[in-house]
């Protein structure tokens, strides 16, 4: 009986997280940031990125596959900088690795889709940044 049961819960859970891998293939690019922190919060628009000529795109690709692209990153001083790595949903946990310098090292997103928008946000002592992108087409 628990077997049957746990069969039958699997093929209900199953198809569910297919569509949702499905959905997240492709290309994303970010179109609001907040920062927030124990002291401060700070958000940028999508205008704002446009007008400072800033991007941050990401690559959800088949196989696991995932690159990120961007020029966010203080140290890049506006320069475009692009990691590699891979990226897998355990729940409405998105968790992408990648390697940087030889090293690997994961990044842990609470994720969702919502209206065409994904959601990701991320948080560690003292600070939280929640991200959303729009799909191109």
């Amino acid at each position: 009986m628990k077997t049957s049961l746990f069969i039958i819960l699997f093929f209900l859970i199953a198809p569910v997280t297919l569509a949702q891998v499905n959905e997240l293939i492709g290309t994303w690019t970010v179109i609001e940031m907040t920062n927030k922190s124990d002291q401060d919060s700070s958000k940028l628009t999508e205008d704002q990125f446009k007008s400072n000529g800033l991007f941050f795109d990401c690559f959800f690709m088949e196989n696991s596959k995932f690159k990120q692209t961007g020029n966010l990153a203080d140290e890049s001083n506006g320069a475009v900088t692009t990691q590699e790595g891979t990226w897998k949903i355990s729940g409405n946990n998105l968790i992408v690795t990648l390697e940087m310098s030889g090293n690997k090292f994961d990044l842990d997103y609470t994720w969702e889709l919502k209206n065409q928008t994904l959601i990701l946000s991320r948080t560690w002592p003292g600070m939280k940044v929640i991200m959303a992108f729009r799909k191109k087409q």
